[in-house]
């Protein structure tokens, strides 16, 4: 359980633009670039506590293990990492933190790799990771699942694959695809539960069913009284984690899925509220596939 309030300690570094803001001058920095193979790239998923790891090597160093996370905005790399390979910061960049806490350290990594597909100059944060994951196989980074424009990312968790290959989703039908808008910094998705309509996050990174903020402890129906189980800490402030069991199952689209408990905070990166999420426990039985270019999601059984 460690391991999850872990990544709950980055949600501010991972939600950059809500609570820095970050000037490159005239001229922002580029977004990365993908160099990915006509006939696409599969490779295993690996697993850091319910969470997808890929192997990422870096300017020729490594393999590393990432976490590939669709809950973060901006990628992640290990501090002691950066100095490590010497990554420096993107030129003529500044960043100034807009909640009063100390600004981030943003680095420039020029080129990675995962197997034969490339991303070139990725704006990432160095962070202290290894303060916060200490087991022996600690990923040295998180990888923001928004590096694939143009691309499909896959998340095969039954088959344990991750996949990238050039193509486009279909158009949401609100049963197995939906569309996020345009103001949406993370991937999200309509649900249901126990009568209850809400939005929440994609977060590949939280190893939690569904999150939801604290509000529906008083509208959803609980069949168990809420249990504090944890404290996040962002930016943002200290979040109190409580989990209950809810009289109901999760609706999204075509699907039922049944959760033993939900998880409930109001943790958030900056002053906006947050939302919550669906993570492991209800990702674990799909293939998902991410559209970050068209700002889609499908989820296939």
């Amino acid at each position: 359980m460690r391991n999850t309030y872990a990544v709950l300690l980055l949600a501010g570094f991972l939600y950059l633009p809500s609570f820095a803001q970050v000037h490159g001058g005239p001229h922002p920095p580029p977004p990365p670039r993908a160099v990915v193979p006509e006939t696409g790239t599969t490779v295993p998923m690996l697993d850091f506590g319910g969470r997808p790891v890929v192997s990422l090597m870096i300017g020729g160093h490594g393999p590393y293990r990432f976490i590939l996370d669709t809950g973060a905005g901006i990628t992640v790399v290990a501090d002691d990492l950066a100095r490590e390979l010497a990554l420096g910061p993107p030129p003529g960049m500044q960043v100034m933190s807009a909640s009063g806490s100390p600004a981030p350290t943003i680095v420039i990594v020029p080129a990675a790799s995962i197997a034969d597909t490339r991303l070139e100059g990725i704006t990432a944060i160095a962070a202290p990771l290894q303060a916060m994951f200490k087991e022996p196989d600690a990923p040295r980074g998180v990888l923001s699942a928004g590096s694939f424009p143009g691309y499909l990312l896959k998340l095969d968790y039954p088959n344990k694959r991750v996949s990238i290959k050039k193509g486009a989703l279909g158009q949401a039908d609100s049963k197995t695809i939906f569309e996020y808008g345009q103001d949406d910094q993370l991937p999200t998705v309509p649900i249901r539960i126990a009568g209850h309509d809400w939005r929440v996050h994609v977060d590949s990174g939280s190893a939690y069913g569904l999150t939801l903020p604290t509000h529906f402890l008083k509208e959803l129906p609980l069949s168990s009284e809420p249990v504090e189980t944890g404290k996040a800490r962002t930016p943002g402030g200290e979040f109190p984690i409580s989990r209950a069991t809810v009289a109901g199952d999760l609706e999204l689209g075509s699907y039922k899925i049944h959760l033993d408990q939900v998880a409930f905070s109001d943790v958030r990166p900056g002053p906006a509220p947050g939302i919550g999420n669906i993570g492991y426990e209800v990702l674990h039985g799909f293939v998902v596939t991410f559209d970050s270019q068209n700002r889609r999601i499908k989820f296939d059984q």
